[in-house]
This record gives structure tokens, C-alpha cells and sequence, in this order.
């Protein structure tokens, strides 16, 4: 990727962040300081762009998990704790509450968000069976987790959760995480 078009993609993270979705093509060329047209010679249109952008930050997701996988010093639980909601530390102070109404407003790029979410997944499903065959993990279907997992980014991503519950993503993805491990049953400590 040329240098102009990954400032470009930096570039709009930051205005989705701040802005939502909202941004305007004249907005985010000001931001570069480069014209409107040297912009659309880049990309064709503002929904090239986000696909463009979807595709960068799953593209770091992938190499965050593969970092992740790579780690010795975890023990098996709590890499599959961080496996499932890895993201680059970078992506983690984004406002993800902005992106609200991706599926209404560019449902192409909300299609390709849902094709990445849904894609990926073995390593992840292979540990699972990992930790269930070494006792870590009690028996369940695999499946079952990715399911809950998908759906749960789907629907921070299509709807007002975030902002309703008082969270901003990375908690919103820990506390699912922290609920799939240890269940909603009160802990004998708690009691």
C-alpha cells in the first residue's frame, strides 16, 4: 500500500471516530491537505474507502491474533480470552459507538464487515479444542461461541447498545468475554 493511500485510511479512522460515518469526502481531504479529485483518483467513491479501511483494521486484527498465538508466557485460558476480542492497541481508543448505523447507511461495507467477522475463525476454534481436550475448558460446541461472539460485534455495530449501556467497545468486548468464561453464576469467592 502506497504511503497517500494508508494516510488516507488513518485519516478516516480518526474522522469516524470523531465524526461517525458523517464525514465528507471534502472534510477528509482537507485533513490531508490534497484536493477533492486526487482523492477520488485514490478511491472511487466514499463506500471504496471504507471497504478499504474494513479491510486495514481486519488485516491488523489478523496479525494482533497471530502476535497473540505466538506468545508463550500466557496459559491457554487466558490466550483464548484475548484471542477472541484481539485488536491492535491502536484500535482501541476509537469511538466504535460512532460507527452506529454502518448496516443502514453502507451496506456494502457492513456486508464485508460481516464477512471478516465470520471468516478467520479456525485458529481460534482450534485452541477451543485444545483447551477442551487438556481439561481447560469444559465440553461445549465450538460453533456455539463463534455464534455468540458474531452476533454480539454484529449487534454492538448495528445498534445503539454501546451508548445505551454506558460502554465504549473494549469494555462492551471484555465483559462478554469475562460472561462466556466464567457464566453469570455467582462465584463461590462472592458469595
Amino acid at each position: 500500500m502506497d504511503e497517500l493511500r494508508e494516510k488516507c485510511i488513518h485519516q478516516t479512522i480518526q474522522l469516524c471516530s470523531s465524526q461517525g460515518l458523517d464525514f465528507t469526502m471534502s472534510q477528509l481531504a482537507a485533513k490531508l491537505g490534497i484536493s477533492k479529485k486526487t482523492l477520488y483518483v485514490l478511491f472511487e467513491s466514499k463506500e471504496a474507502l471504507l471497504l478499504e479501511v474494513v479491510n486495514y483494521m481486519f488485516d491488523g486484527v489478523k496479525a494482533s491474533e497471530a502476535e497473540l498465538l505466538a506468545r508463550q508466557d500466557l496459559d491457554l485460558a487466558e490466550k483464548l480470552c484475548r484471542l477472541v476480542v484481539v485488536m491492535p492497541d491502536s484500535y482501541k481508543t476509537l469511538d466504535w459507538r460512532r460507527l452506529q448505523g454502518v448496516e443502514e447507511k453502507y451496506p456494502v461495507v457492513y456486508r464485508q464487515i460481516r464477512q471478516r467477522l465470520e471468516s478467520g475463525w479456525e485458529p481460534t476454534l482450534e485452541l477451543l479444542r485444545q483447551g477442551m481436550a487438556e481439561g481447560v475448558l469444559r465440553p461445549f460446541e465450538p460453533g456455539l461461541l463463534r455464534a455468540i461472539v458474531e452476533g454480539t460485534i454484529e449487534h454492538l455495530l448495528a445498534s445503539d447498545a454501546l451508548e445505551r449501556e454506558g460502554l465504549d467497545y473494549v469494555q462492551a468486548l471484555d465483559g462478554m468475554m469475562d460472561l462466556l468464561m466464567d457464566g453469570i453464576r455467582k462465584r463461590e469467592e462472592e458469595k
